[in-house]
Protein backbone atom coordinates (compact mmCIF):
# COMPACT_ATOMS: atom_id res chain seq x y z
CA UNK A 1 0.00 0.00 0.00
CA UNK A 2 2.73 2.72 1.13
CA UNK A 3 4.75 1.96 -2.47
CA UNK A 4 1.05 2.34 -4.26
CA UNK A 5 0.86 5.98 -2.64
CA UNK A 6 4.06 6.84 -3.44
CA UNK A 7 3.21 5.96 -7.12
CA UNK A 8 0.61 8.15 -7.10
CA UNK A 9 2.49 11.00 -5.39
CA UNK A 10 5.08 10.25 -7.81
CA UNK A 11 2.59 10.42 -10.67
CA UNK A 12 0.75 13.39 -9.38
CA UNK A 13 3.76 15.42 -9.14
CA UNK A 14 5.13 14.35 -13.11
CA UNK A 15 1.75 15.21 -14.21
CA UNK A 16 1.83 18.78 -12.52
CA UNK A 17 5.02 19.56 -13.69
CA UNK A 18 4.20 18.39 -16.88
CA UNK A 19 1.04 21.19 -16.96
CA UNK A 20 3.38 23.30 -15.88
CA UNK A 21 5.59 22.84 -18.61
CA UNK A 22 3.05 23.16 -21.13
CA UNK A 23 1.95 26.50 -19.79
CA UNK A 24 5.46 27.97 -19.78
CA UNK A 25 5.75 26.82 -23.31
CA UNK A 26 2.00 28.16 -24.57
CA UNK A 27 3.50 31.43 -22.20
CA UNK A 28 6.70 31.44 -25.16
CA UNK A 29 5.13 30.86 -28.04
CA UNK A 30 2.22 33.88 -27.58
CA UNK A 31 5.53 36.33 -26.98
CA UNK A 32 6.81 35.33 -30.01
CA UNK A 33 3.45 35.47 -31.89
CA UNK A 34 3.13 39.05 -30.27
CA UNK A 35 6.91 39.79 -31.61
CA UNK A 36 6.08 38.50 -35.10
CA UNK A 37 3.10 40.61 -35.16
CA UNK A 38 4.91 43.37 -34.49
CA UNK A 39 8.03 43.60 -35.91
CA UNK A 40 9.04 45.33 -39.36
CA UNK A 41 10.96 42.06 -40.71
CA UNK A 42 7.58 40.27 -40.01
CA UNK A 43 4.25 41.58 -39.82
CA UNK A 44 0.88 42.15 -41.93
CA UNK A 45 2.45 45.02 -44.04
CA UNK A 46 4.68 42.41 -45.80
CA UNK A 47 1.42 40.63 -47.02
CA UNK A 48 -0.47 43.24 -47.68
CA UNK A 49 1.06 45.96 -49.77
CA UNK A 50 1.05 44.19 -52.45
CA UNK A 51 -2.40 45.29 -52.81
CA UNK A 52 -1.45 49.32 -53.14
CA UNK A 53 -3.31 50.96 -55.62
CA UNK A 54 -0.82 52.96 -56.59
CA UNK A 55 -1.52 53.49 -60.88
CA UNK A 56 1.22 55.83 -61.80
CA UNK A 57 2.80 53.36 -64.42
CA UNK A 58 5.97 54.59 -66.82
CA UNK A 59 4.75 55.79 -70.02
CA UNK A 60 2.72 53.34 -71.67
CA UNK A 61 2.37 52.04 -75.99
CA UNK A 62 -0.35 53.67 -77.45
CA UNK A 63 -2.45 50.02 -78.28
CA UNK A 64 -3.05 47.51 -75.57
CA UNK A 65 -1.20 44.70 -76.25
CA UNK A 66 1.96 45.88 -77.42
CA UNK A 67 5.66 45.53 -75.94
CA UNK A 68 7.94 47.99 -77.54
CA UNK A 69 11.51 48.50 -76.03
CA UNK A 70 10.53 46.63 -73.02
CA UNK A 71 7.84 49.28 -71.35
CA UNK A 72 4.64 48.37 -69.87
CA UNK A 73 1.65 48.03 -72.35
CA UNK A 74 -1.42 50.30 -71.07
CA UNK A 75 -2.96 48.85 -67.86
CA UNK A 76 -4.41 50.16 -64.90
CA UNK A 77 -5.25 47.58 -61.89
CA UNK A 78 -5.20 47.33 -58.44
CA UNK A 79 -6.15 44.79 -55.88
CA UNK A 80 -9.13 45.38 -53.83
CA UNK A 81 -8.48 44.05 -50.54
CA UNK A 82 -11.32 44.36 -48.05
CA UNK A 83 -10.64 44.81 -44.33
CA UNK A 84 -11.46 41.25 -43.73
CA UNK A 85 -9.86 40.23 -46.94
CA UNK A 86 -6.51 38.86 -44.82
CA UNK A 87 -6.16 36.13 -42.60
CA UNK A 88 -3.00 35.33 -40.59
CA UNK A 89 -2.01 32.73 -38.33
CA UNK A 90 1.16 31.82 -36.80
CA UNK A 91 2.32 28.58 -35.04
CA UNK A 92 5.84 28.70 -33.04
CA UNK A 93 7.76 25.33 -32.78
CA UNK A 94 10.08 24.98 -29.52
CA UNK A 95 12.84 24.14 -29.74
CA UNK A 96 13.19 24.73 -33.64
CA UNK A 97 14.48 21.06 -34.36
CA UNK A 98 14.33 17.97 -32.69
CA UNK A 99 16.62 17.87 -29.98
CA UNK A 100 17.70 21.33 -29.95
CA UNK A 101 17.47 23.78 -26.76
CA UNK A 102 14.17 25.26 -25.46
CA UNK A 103 15.86 28.14 -26.57
CA UNK A 104 15.00 28.27 -29.75
CA UNK A 105 12.11 28.21 -31.78
CA UNK A 106 11.29 28.08 -35.56
CA UNK A 107 7.79 29.77 -36.52
CA UNK A 108 5.58 29.18 -39.52
CA UNK A 109 3.36 32.75 -40.74
CA UNK A 110 0.82 32.05 -43.21
CA UNK A 111 -1.56 34.43 -44.80
CA UNK A 112 -4.56 33.77 -47.15
CA UNK A 113 -5.80 36.13 -49.23
CA UNK A 114 -8.92 37.27 -50.83
CA UNK A 115 -9.61 39.83 -52.57
CA UNK A 116 -10.63 41.36 -56.43
CA UNK A 117 -8.26 42.15 -58.96
CA UNK A 118 -9.87 45.09 -60.90
CA UNK A 119 -8.18 46.34 -64.30
CA UNK A 120 -8.73 48.53 -66.95
CA UNK A 121 -6.62 48.15 -70.37
CA UNK A 122 -9.10 49.26 -73.14
CA UNK A 123 -9.53 52.67 -73.82
CA UNK A 124 -11.50 52.10 -77.19
CA UNK A 125 -14.94 52.15 -74.82
CA UNK A 126 -16.59 54.53 -73.20
CA UNK A 127 -16.68 54.34 -70.45
CA UNK A 128 -13.46 52.07 -70.11
CA UNK A 129 -14.62 48.66 -69.03
CA UNK A 130 -13.46 47.82 -65.49
CA UNK A 131 -12.68 43.45 -65.27
CA UNK A 132 -12.97 42.00 -61.91
CA UNK A 133 -11.39 38.79 -60.74
CA UNK A 134 -11.56 37.76 -57.38
CA UNK A 135 -8.65 35.33 -56.13
CA UNK A 136 -7.15 33.95 -53.66
CA UNK A 137 -3.15 33.66 -52.82
CA UNK A 138 -1.62 32.11 -49.98
CA UNK A 139 1.49 33.38 -48.73
CA UNK A 140 4.09 31.55 -46.24
CA UNK A 141 7.26 33.03 -44.46
CA UNK A 142 9.17 30.77 -41.99
CA UNK A 143 10.98 32.62 -39.02
CA UNK A 144 14.28 31.23 -36.65
CA UNK A 145 14.10 33.00 -33.40
CA UNK A 146 16.63 32.41 -30.35
CA UNK A 147 15.72 33.26 -26.54
CA UNK A 148 18.62 35.37 -25.00
CA UNK A 149 18.19 36.24 -21.21
CA UNK A 150 14.17 36.79 -20.88
CA UNK A 151 13.19 37.85 -24.50
CA UNK A 152 12.88 36.10 -27.78
CA UNK A 153 14.69 37.76 -30.94
CA UNK A 154 14.89 37.00 -34.56
CA UNK A 155 17.33 35.63 -35.82
CA UNK A 156 16.99 34.12 -39.67
CA UNK A 157 13.67 35.04 -41.66
CA UNK A 158 12.97 33.36 -45.35
CA UNK A 159 11.44 35.15 -48.17
CA UNK A 160 7.62 35.69 -47.98
CA UNK A 161 6.39 33.64 -50.88
CA UNK A 162 2.61 34.49 -52.23
CA UNK A 163 1.13 32.40 -54.88
CA UNK A 164 -2.57 31.74 -56.06
CA UNK A 165 -4.26 29.16 -54.95
CA UNK A 166 -5.05 26.28 -57.40
CA UNK A 167 -3.42 28.38 -60.15
CA UNK A 168 -4.34 27.32 -63.79
CA UNK A 169 -0.42 26.74 -64.56
CA UNK A 170 2.53 27.38 -63.18
CA UNK A 171 4.13 30.89 -62.71
CA UNK A 172 7.34 31.68 -60.63
CA UNK A 173 9.87 33.47 -60.14
CA UNK A 174 13.13 32.09 -60.14
CA UNK A 175 16.06 34.67 -59.51
CA UNK A 176 16.47 38.07 -58.06
CA UNK A 177 19.91 40.08 -58.55
CA UNK A 178 20.31 43.39 -57.05
CA UNK A 179 23.31 45.96 -56.66
CA UNK A 180 23.35 48.83 -54.82
CA UNK A 181 25.36 51.76 -55.95
CA UNK A 182 26.28 53.60 -53.01
CA UNK A 183 27.02 50.63 -50.41
CA UNK A 184 28.04 48.52 -53.67
CA UNK A 185 26.16 45.28 -51.75
CA UNK A 186 25.04 42.98 -54.30
CA UNK A 187 21.79 40.37 -53.28
CA UNK A 188 21.02 37.40 -55.33
CA UNK A 189 18.36 35.08 -54.05
CA UNK A 190 17.18 31.73 -56.26
CA UNK A 191 15.08 30.46 -53.14
CA UNK A 192 12.48 30.84 -51.12
CA UNK A 193 13.24 28.19 -49.20
CA UNK A 194 16.17 29.30 -47.15
CA UNK A 195 16.25 31.02 -44.27
CA UNK A 196 18.29 34.53 -44.42
CA UNK A 197 20.24 36.32 -40.93
CA UNK A 198 19.60 40.16 -40.59
CA UNK A 199 23.34 40.74 -42.00
CA UNK A 200 21.91 38.66 -45.30
CA UNK A 201 19.14 41.17 -45.95
CA UNK A 202 19.70 43.51 -48.76
CA UNK A 203 20.91 46.81 -47.35
CA UNK A 204 21.11 50.38 -49.02
CA UNK A 205 22.13 53.89 -47.97
CA UNK A 206 19.96 56.81 -47.46
CA UNK A 207 19.42 58.13 -51.50
CA UNK A 208 20.62 54.82 -52.86
CA UNK A 209 19.98 53.40 -56.37
CA UNK A 210 19.30 49.71 -57.37
CA UNK A 211 19.88 48.10 -60.46
CA UNK A 212 17.88 45.02 -60.64
CA UNK A 213 17.39 42.08 -62.53
CA UNK A 214 14.74 39.41 -61.90
CA UNK A 215 14.22 36.18 -63.67
CA UNK A 216 10.76 34.32 -63.77
CA UNK A 217 8.92 30.94 -65.11
CA UNK A 218 5.85 29.90 -66.78
CA UNK A 219 4.64 26.96 -68.50
CA UNK A 220 1.28 28.81 -69.46
CA UNK A 221 1.16 32.37 -70.59
CA UNK A 222 3.46 35.57 -70.24
CA UNK A 223 3.18 37.86 -67.69
CA UNK A 224 4.99 41.24 -66.20
CA UNK A 225 6.42 42.24 -63.19
CA UNK A 226 6.38 45.06 -60.85
CA UNK A 227 7.82 45.98 -57.67
CA UNK A 228 6.27 47.37 -54.74
CA UNK A 229 8.63 49.53 -51.96
CA UNK A 230 8.75 52.21 -49.47
CA UNK A 231 7.08 52.83 -46.10
CA UNK A 232 3.91 51.32 -45.10
CA UNK A 233 1.74 53.98 -44.33
CA UNK A 234 2.24 57.27 -44.96
CA UNK A 235 3.84 58.33 -47.43
CA UNK A 236 2.88 55.16 -49.23
CA UNK A 237 3.75 51.78 -50.78
CA UNK A 238 5.13 52.27 -54.59
CA UNK A 239 4.30 49.83 -57.27
CA UNK A 240 6.18 50.39 -60.18
CA UNK A 241 6.11 48.24 -63.35
CA UNK A 242 10.01 46.38 -64.65
CA UNK A 243 11.12 46.70 -67.84
CA UNK A 244 11.22 43.35 -69.99
CA UNK A 245 14.80 42.32 -71.08
CA UNK A 246 13.81 39.09 -72.46
CA UNK A 247 11.42 36.91 -72.56
CA UNK A 248 11.52 35.09 -68.87
CA UNK A 249 13.79 38.51 -67.47
CA UNK A 250 12.99 42.09 -66.52
CA UNK A 251 15.19 44.89 -65.17
CA UNK A 252 14.36 47.72 -62.90
CA UNK A 253 16.64 50.90 -61.52
CA UNK A 254 14.90 52.06 -58.32
CA UNK A 255 15.89 54.78 -55.53
CA UNK A 256 15.04 54.50 -51.99
CA UNK A 257 16.05 58.20 -51.67
CA UNK A 258 12.03 58.64 -52.02
CA UNK A 259 11.21 57.27 -48.88
CA UNK A 260 11.30 59.34 -45.83
CA UNK A 261 12.63 57.25 -42.34
CA UNK A 262 14.61 57.58 -39.84
CA UNK A 263 17.81 55.12 -40.01
CA UNK A 264 18.44 52.17 -39.96
CA UNK A 265 14.79 51.31 -40.89
CA UNK A 266 13.32 48.22 -42.34
CA UNK A 267 11.28 48.54 -45.55
CA UNK A 268 9.24 45.75 -46.96
CA UNK A 269 9.60 44.95 -50.78
CA UNK A 270 7.92 42.52 -53.26
CA UNK A 271 8.47 41.66 -56.42
CA UNK A 272 5.23 40.49 -58.39
CA UNK A 273 4.86 38.38 -61.24
CA UNK A 274 1.22 38.94 -62.57
CA UNK A 275 -0.18 36.57 -65.69
CA UNK A 276 -0.69 38.56 -68.93
CA UNK A 277 -3.66 37.17 -69.42
CA UNK A 278 -4.98 38.37 -65.53
CA UNK A 279 -3.77 42.34 -66.86
CA UNK A 280 -4.65 42.20 -70.84
CA UNK A 281 -8.03 39.71 -71.17
CA UNK A 282 -11.24 39.61 -69.96
CA UNK A 283 -12.94 37.60 -66.99
CA UNK A 284 -12.60 34.70 -69.75
CA UNK A 285 -8.37 34.29 -68.72
CA UNK A 286 -7.78 33.62 -64.89
CA UNK A 287 -6.17 35.36 -62.03
CA UNK A 288 -2.62 34.22 -61.45
CA UNK A 289 0.65 35.54 -59.71
CA UNK A 290 3.57 34.79 -57.98
CA UNK A 291 5.32 36.99 -55.57
CA UNK A 292 8.85 36.83 -53.55
CA UNK A 293 8.58 39.50 -50.28
CA UNK A 294 12.57 40.48 -49.09
CA UNK A 295 12.55 43.16 -46.60
CA UNK A 296 15.64 45.70 -47.10
CA UNK A 297 17.34 47.76 -44.48
CA UNK A 298 17.85 51.47 -44.91
CA UNK A 299 21.42 52.18 -43.12
CA UNK A 300 24.73 53.91 -43.08
CA UNK A 301 27.96 51.46 -43.14
CA UNK A 302 28.31 52.31 -39.32
CA UNK A 303 24.93 51.98 -38.60
CA UNK A 304 23.75 48.93 -36.57
CA UNK A 305 21.26 46.53 -38.21
CA UNK A 306 17.54 47.38 -36.45
CA UNK A 307 16.37 45.66 -33.86
CA UNK A 308 13.52 42.99 -34.03
CA UNK A 309 10.52 45.04 -32.83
Amino acid sequence: MKRMTLLAVAGALAAALALVGCAKKQDEQTAIIDLLAGSDYSNNSHASNYGANDTTLEQPDTLPGTDVNGRIPFVRFRRYIPATGIQRTASVQIPAYPGGPDSTALATINWTINGELRTMFDTTTNPINVWRKPYTDIGIRKVYLEKHGDRWHIMKISPLRIATQNAAYNLNIVSIHAVSRLSHDTFDLATTDTLLSKNQLPWFEPGDTVDETVTVQSDGDSCWLFLHHGQPGKPRIWRVPYRRTGTWTFARVWHVGQETYDRPVVRPSIRDAIGWGTLWSDTSKPYIANCWGIPYIIRMPGDSVPSDD
